[in-house]
């Protein structure tokens, strides 16, 4: 096997890995799963949903999401428990990824930067939204497993009304 085949089958193979966790971490938020979600984020992990397209930070701009570890938690207890009177009637999510890319991989470091396609179709007791757009995930891998930096969730009507995001994008 020549290096080009071993280094195109490595590709290969990343690709896999890294897709198989976009498509679980997409079935642990339709599952409702929010402590395994929660659990997929390193300590220092965001998620972040800009709240325009070309924002570069979530330091000099306001951001429609913009949960830190401590934020994240309040948020998914917040979806755990029910008290929000806006999450009553328990909003449902279906979510689909595609269009995955590994636009940058550092082997030796375990960093990784993954870019997707997404659709989620939210629906609760008093209706349905549909959100579209895309991910960047920056990924790294801890004691072996594959854990998420940053979550960047760019919406593709972030300019327009959104209406109400009752569920992780």
């Amino acid at each position: 096997m020549s290096m080009t085949e071993a280094t195109g089958i490595a590709t290969v193979g990343r690709w896999f890995e890294l897709s198989q966790f976009l498509y679980q971490e997409a079935a642990l938020l339709d599952a409702r799963d929010w402590d395994g979600w929660g659990r997929l984020f390193t300590s220092e992990g965001r998620y972040w949903v800009p709240a325009a397209h070309d924002q570069r930070d979530w330091i000099n701009h306001v951001s429609l999401v913009n949960d830190t570890s401590l934020l994240r938690g309040i948020r998914l207890a917040r979806l755990k428990n029910g008290d929000a009177a806006s999450l009553h009637g328990s909003p449902d999510s279906s979510h689909l990824v595609s269009n995955i890319v590994i636009a940058e991989a550092d082997e030796a470091r375990g960093r990784y930067i993954v870019h997707s396609r997404f659709v989620v179709a939210q629906y609760a007791s008093w209706g349905r939204h549909t959100f579209h757009g895309g991910y960047s995930h920056e990924l790294v891998r801890e004691s072996g497993e594959i854990r998420i930096c940053l979550k960047r969730v760019n919406l593709v009507d972030v300019s327009g009304p959104l209406g109400d995001i009752l569920t992780i994008l």
